[in-house]
């Protein structure tokens, strides 16, 4: 413990420390929780400083290793909460020791419809809409077992005012989860039916996890968000690639399908301004392109993205093969997220949203600005594309 305390003022400077503090509370919640995740961090770090080949990146780094060290802690809380439940779940509960689970008790529907996993999850992110210090009283009373006295002194009060804080909090967590939840409840049993709920999370708001259907053998990979594509047949992605094919887990898939997306319309967009063809993914014939807005395209192509009138106003790519039927669609900001910059900027950040494109003027040509803000940090990412022909023109990142 000497050698952590000792290795941080050598390794960086107080702002720096203070940087890393606040992105592990990001995480964590807890300013508390968070000093513990920087210590073990720094000693992780030092441990293993030869990795770092690159000094300049060193804040990247040591977010990276805070996230590992973070998601081992995380699934350490998950694994001891399962544990208890284990032991609680046939003991009788009382007035004053109310169990977790005890909270929305009332709606029993609730926990057989979902897995504890996803039960975890709702719990925690309804625990995030309370006041911190009510959900800091519930956590540290129901789940670490502190006694009332105890987390009184720690938050200034006396344990009569933190009891009435625990029962409306306890009273807020339940209308919560039966009442103001209630359709992310619903979503999650579809998912549980036809949807799996994937590591992956939404990037365009950044709120939910990504709900996803995948199937190795044909490359069929579809994502949704809760959030944003609530209507059945809403779609955030939908893809039957050959490039998928055997691949079975979403991150890999993911990636592929990033790699793939940038390579293919950047080169369909070429071959449509120059006045060429592109040829078929499936049978190597020449196909259609096309860039515009759905209802400015072909009625006969109309038909055939009717998934993609949630695009609203913005510009689709769509390529067509008239001879085996196949069709490839994106829009800018599915094209700027398959850039190799924006994958990098998503693995050091995790969670992000898409701002909703901003026209602009760059060297007298209009142009549209696409933003990408990181949920974890202060950290940003502009991406500028020419307005006509979707030419990137520059990336600029924005300070952590």
């Amino acid at each position: 413990m000497e050698q952590q305390n000792n290795f941080a003022p050598l390794f960086l400077s107080s702002e720096e420390r203070s940087h890393l503090v606040r992105f592990c509370a990001s995480l964590c919640g807890h300013y508390e929780i968070a000093e513990d995740l920087v210590q073990e961090t720094l000693l992780e770090a030092w441990q293993h400083e030869q990795a770092l080949r690159d000094p300049s990146r060193q804040p990247q780094w040591l977010r990276g290793i805070a996230r590992n060290v973070y998601l081992r802690w995380q699934r350490k809380q998950m694994n001891e909460e399962t544990h208890r439940y284990q032991q609680r779940a046939y003991q009788p509960e009382t007035e004053n020791e109310a169990t977790i689970e005890g909270l929305f008790a009332t709606d029993d529907t609730i926990e057989r419809d979902l897995e504890r996993k996803e039960l975890l999850e709702l719990l925690e992110r309804a625990l995030d809409l309370l006041p911190s210090e009510t959900r800091m009283a519930l956590i540290q009373h129901y789940i670490d077992d502190a006694p009332l006295t105890e987390i009184a002194q720690k938050l200034g009060t006396n344990p009569n005012a933190l009891a009435v804080r625990l029962q409306r909090g306890r009273v807020t967590m339940r209308r919560l989860l039966t009442q103001d939840m209630q359709q992310e409840f619903s979503l999650h049993r579809t998912a549980t039916e036809n949807w799996e709920i994937t590591p992956l999370w939404c990037y365009r708001c950044g709120k939910h996890r990504l709900l996803g259907q995948r199937g190795s053998d044909k490359g069929k990979f579809f994502l949704k968000c809760p959030g944003c594509n609530p209507e059945q047949n809403q779609l955030l992605s939908k893809n039957e690639l050959s490039a998928l094919i055997h691949l079975k887990s979403y991150k890999p898939m993911m990636a592929k399908l990033r790699r793939w997306c940038h390579s293919y319309y950047r080169t369909a967009l070429s071959a449509y301004f120059n006045g060429e063809k592109l040829l078929c993914e499936l049978c190597g014939k020449p196909g259609i392109i096309q860039l515009g807005r759905v209802t400015e395209l072909p009625s006969w192509l109309q038909i055939a993205l009717q998934d993609w009138q949630w695009a609203g106003g913005e510009r689709i790519i769509s390529t067509f093969c008239e001879h085996c039927e196949a069709s490839c669609n994106t829009t800018l900001s599915g094209l700027v997220l398959s850039l190799p910059e924006v994958h990098t900027f998503i693995q050091e950040q995790e969670k992000i949203r898409t701002l909703p494109d901003r026209r602009l003027e760059v060297d007298g040509r209009p142009a549209l600005l696409t933003r990408l803000e990181s949920i974890n940090s202060s950290a940003a990412l502009n991406i500028i594309s020419d307005a006509e022909t979707y030419r990137l023109l520059r990336i600029e990142q924005e300070a952590y």
